[in-house]
């Protein structure tokens, strides 16, 4: 309410601002008109110019002058409704893109979250190339909601870069993790290159690479 006021409050003087400076300069232009006319006098006294023609020949320029002032204050103020409502459109499609993929990731986790529980279901996302025991494809199923979870938060942008880089040397750590993100190599080889999802994959591989190099395995706390 107090920005609709503001904003009301800001037209109305713009307004008054307008009306002030086309009264100026129709006033201007008609003592313009009238010493123009005077001066017309001395010079040629038997020139018929009258004083009301030269005062109405100056309102109807100050006129046009004051629409053309009118017309441009307009203009400026629609181009600030239009910015302004692009604003909040690009915002508006911001949260509904956030809210699709929040549930979409909410069906996702429901999804492994029943393969977890129910054997016979987690033999539909075994698409491994090694035999996995019922254990260890339960293990691969939440290794992959933990990765699933900070790619999420990532994607939605409740977590910068920075965050999920941290989170992510964490999860690295854990050799069942390690595991599972070698067997799902070729899975994400289909993953589109310039997208959200392949860009912090190749951030893990290159946290597993340095781990796996580096003698000194506290570096992923520096």
């Amino acid at each position: 309410m107090n920005t609709q006021g503001n904003e009301q409050r800001g037209v109305v003087a713009g307004v008054a601002v307008v009306f002030l400076s086309a009264l100026a300069v129709v006033g201007m232009v008609a003592a313009l008109s009238l010493a123009i006319s005077a001066a017309m006098k001395e010079i040629a006294p038997d020139t018929d110019v009258s004083a009301a023609n030269a005062v109405f020949s100056g309102l109807a320029f100050g006129a046009v002058i004051v629409a053309l002032v009118i017309q441009h204050q307009q203009m400026h103020r629609q181009n600030s409704n239009l910015s302004t409502q692009l604003e909040h459109m690009e915002q508006a499609n911001g949260f509904q893109r956030r809210a699709d993929i929040t549930n979409q990731q909410r069906l996702h986790f429901e999804l492994l979250s029943k393969a977890m529980d129910d054997p016979d279901l987690a033999a539909v996302l075994d698409t491994y190339d090694a035999t996995l025991s019922p254990v260890k494809q339960r293990q691969f199923l939440y290794a992959n909601a933990l990765y699933q979870h900070v790619l999420h938060a990532y994607r939605i942008e409740a977590a910068s870069e920075e965050d999920a880089q941290g989170h992510l040397r964490v999860i690295c750590r854990n050799p069942i993790f390690r595991e599972f993100w070698a067997a799902t190599r070729d899975h994400r080889a289909s993953v589109r290159y310039e997208s959200q999802e392949a860009y912090l994959g190749r951030l893990v591989d290159r946290l597993i690479e340095r781990m796996e190099a580096e003698e000194d395995h506290d570096w992923w706390a520096n």
